[in-house]
């Protein structure tokens, strides 16, 4: 497969994947279980947001109270969060294996180069024995 089929594939791939995302957001918004899990990580991200913040200010002696999002706002963010998730999932899948690709490519053009100095240096080596010999024909005193 030619490099610009590779680029291009992984482009389509990344564009792709935003409108699913949308698609995996709403409907994390109308099903039960989907808004179960996004109340639960949004909950989770927004207390772990508020006790960081929390200490990062001047408010570090004191113990804070952290009071839960309502329900509407944290299944939007659970949802943003997954399908965020989503994305960077795939994009990241995607960088990976076009690195991993690239690599096994950059190895087997060195093997290659490898290979091609191999034999040039054991054709050098031929051709310096026959000029040797060659050589020492030379230099037989003939009768």
């Amino acid at each position: 497969m030619s490099a610009l089929a590779v680029k291009l594939g992984t482009l389509l791939i990344r564009q792709v994947t935003r409108p699913v995302a949308n698609i995996l957001k709403a409907q994390a918004k109308q099903h039960d279980k989907f808004k179960e899990i996004c109340v639960g990580l949004a909950q989770k991200m927004h207390r772990v947001d508020a006790k960081m913040r929390s200490r990062l200010t001047s408010t570090f002696d004191k113990e804070i109270k952290v009071r839960p999002l309502n329900d509407a706002r944290a299944v939007e963010s659970g949802a943003t969060l997954l399908s965020e998730a989503f994305v960077f999932g795939v994009t990241g899948s995607v960088v990976v294996w076009e690195t991993v690709r690239q690599r096994a490519k950059e190895l087997n053009r060195r093997d290659q180069v490898a290979k091609d100095i191999s034999f040039l240096q054991d054709e050098i080596e031929e051709l310096r024995a026959k000029l040797d010999g060659s050589k020492q024909i030379e230099q037989i005193p003939q009768k």
